[in-house]
């Protein structure tokens, strides 16, 4: 039986993933199961998780390395660490620059060290597509559109905790994979990002909250496309940077629209100002993915809502009562 970590396990993406892994892979799970939205999602998906057989989960913060040494045993003969741990968000992390710091660079420079430390042969880090910054029409290059100076503290701290754990393990046989995700939605998604937070606002009656006129655009990409990249590129083996998203952008509006489809149900539509250092379109170039590890998204926009609408409607009593909007906002 081999034997995987994977942080974030009870964040969005990090769930699907052991959700849709084989049974006779031992997995450890850990995450911090922190506030950065609200917990109650965290804890949804943990109680899901605890269901499986082969998991194991681990109640650590990455950025504490007592917390790390404490329990090492979970390193121990370990084939992979699958790295999707992570505080999200652009506008939070201008309001927070100290937690994003800690969780998303020194928390993979922690865990770096201890891929070093037990020689552990793979590790994959999950990266974000707002390293990029604006793309216009230019379709994002991995290794060459990447900013100097990224447009957010998020993105800055993602981007350094690459860089530090391409150095901290640069003199080792550890295979170092990155994937940047653009705009992942779908079941037992984040509240706080557009498409769930409009399912309910619109399933509920309540306002539906756009910042700026609606006409951004966005690389949206469906969950199950993006559990069957990671998929792909763990077996692989191959080094470097791959882009995971769509191949085609939707701007807030139209998606908007396509949920009131789906819920038969109009929004109550409010538009605010702009978020501050929003982008308006960030579009990835696939052709990496394509040829090395031969992955496209196969889930259109239409059929990737109507997929979490199915989901809400059916878990909306316990989604009902949870917190979509925030402080800042």
């Amino acid at each position: 039986m081999k034997k995987i970590i994977v942080t974030g396990s009870c964040g969005f993406i990090g769930f699907n993933f052991i959700n849709n892994l084989n049974s006779e892979v031992e997995i450890i799970g850990i995450d911090s199961l922190n506030n950065a939205y609200d917990k109650k999602f965290k804890d949804i998906r943990l109680q899901n998780l605890n269901k499986l057989n082969n998991f194991t989960f681990k109640h650590i913060n990455l950025s504490d390395i007592k917390s790390l040494n404490s329990n090492t045993e979970i390193f121990e003969n370990c084939d992979s660490v699958i790295h999707l741990g992570a505080r999200a968000g652009v506008r939070q992390s201008f309001l927070d620059p100290e937690q994003y710091i800690l969780d998303n660079t020194l928390g993979t420079s922690n865990l770096s060290l201890k891929v070093k430390e037990y020689n552990i042969p793979h590790i994959l880090i999950a990266s974000t597509s707002s390293i990029y910054g604006d793309t216009g029409s230019k379709l994002a290059v991995e290794n060459e559109d990447e900013l100097f100076n990224p447009p957010s503290v998020y993105a800055s701290t993602k981007s350094f905790g690459e860089t530090l754990a391409k150095n901290i393990l640069s003199d080792s046989n550890t295979i170092i994979q990155i994937s940047r995700f653009f705009t992942v939605y779908g079941p037992y998604g984040r509240p706080d990002m557009s498409i769930l937070r409009f399912i309910h606002w619109i399933a509920s009656g309540e306002e539906v909250i756009i910042y700026g006129d609606g006409n951004q655009r966005r690389s949206f990409t469906y969950i199950g496309d993006i559990v069957k990249g990671i998929e792909k590129l763990v077996n692989n083996k191959s080094n470097g940077t791959f882009n995971f998203g769509s191949n085609q952008t939707w701007s807030l509006n139209e998606v908007i629209s396509i949920i009131e489809k789906k819920l038969n149900k109009k929004g109550k539509i409010i538009n605010k100002d702009r978020a501050y250092k929003d982008v308006d379109v960030v579009l990835p170039s696939l052709q990496k993915s394509k040829e090395i590890l031969n992955w496209e998204p196969t889930t259109n926009i239409e059929k990737g809502i109507e997929k979490t609408v199915e989901w809400y409607k059916e878990y909306e009593n316990s989604l009902m009562n949870l917190n979509y909007k925030y402080e800042y906002e």
